[in-house]
This record gives C-alpha cells, sequence and structure tokens, in this order.
C-alpha cells in the first residue's frame, strides 16, 4: 500500500433524536475510511458549537448495522422502520446519543470504502504494509 492512497469520506447529515421533547437537532457527520486502518471507519460529528466529537467502530459492524440491528458495546446500528434511514445509539462515560441519518448514503460510502480494500481483504491488506514497510530501501 503506497502513501498516496487517499482516505474515503463523506458528510452526511444526522439527526439528533431528542427523546422525550420530541425533537430533532440536524448537523454534519464527517464519516471516513483510511485503508492504512483497513477494519475501522470514523465519524466526526460536527456539533453546534463548533464542537466536534469521533467515534470509531469497526466496518464490518456498520455494514451489518444497515441490514439487521446490531451492536457490540458503545455502538448500536439498525435499519430505522421507514427503511431509508439508520440509527445509530452511542454510549458514553457521560451518556448516550440516538443519531438517525440516511442509509443510501451509508451505502454509498461503504461501497467507496470496499473499493479501496474489498471486504474480507483487510487483514491481506494489513500484512502486504508490514512486508513492504520492512524492505529496504532502494535509494541508498
Amino acid at each position: 500500500m503506497d502513501d498516496n492512497t487517499a482516505a474515503v469520506s463523506s458528510t452526511i447529515p444526522v439527526e439528533l433524536v431528542c427523546a422525550g421533547i420530541g425533537e430533532r437537532i440536524t448537523f454534519d457527520a464527517t464519516w471516513w475510511y483510511d485503508a492504512q486502518d483497513p477494519f475501522a471507519v470514523h465519524v466526526d460529528f460536527l456539533l453546534p458549537l463548533g464542537l466536534t466529537e469521533r467515534w470509531s467502530f469497526g466496518r464490518d459492524l456498520l455494514a451489518e448495522g444497515l441490514e439487521v440491528p446490531t451492536g457490540r458495546g458503545d455502538v448500536l446500528i439498525e435499519p430505522d422502520e421507514d427503511h431509508r434511514h439508520v440509527l445509530l445509539q452511542l454510549r458514553g462515560a457521560h451518556g448516550s446519543a440516538l443519531l438517525r441519518t440516511e442509509e443510501a448514503s451509508l451505502y454509498a460510502f461503504l461501497d467507496r470504502s470496499y473499493a479501496q480494500v474489498p471486504a474480507g481483504a483487510e487483514q491481506c491488506e494489513a500484512d502486504l504494509d508490514r512486508w513492504l514497510s520492512g524492505l529496504p530501501d532502494g535509494s541508498q
């Protein structure tokens, strides 16, 4: 893997579902995938007041959560009942948040990540990177 491989990113609006008051607060989230870290996806939630909150979890967890409810630990993902959105439950040390975002946008993001590293090839990609980094530099 060379250092010129660009990370895949998509900015997708998300809604914070405020239980109890029936409101939703919309803000952007930048989803990104880097072939140098082939098992993970990362999300930067661009919160109001200029704050950013970063979450990282398995790419396979996101893919599975688009189809059926799934979750491990602090991240739970499931299709919304309207079949056009996805729900993300994020649990942290100071509370939890229920987020809703477009399913089609996440599928498009995942498709672009699979173009970088196909599903199932993550370990091969990581092994290749380790092997390439161990080769002597030919510029000497």
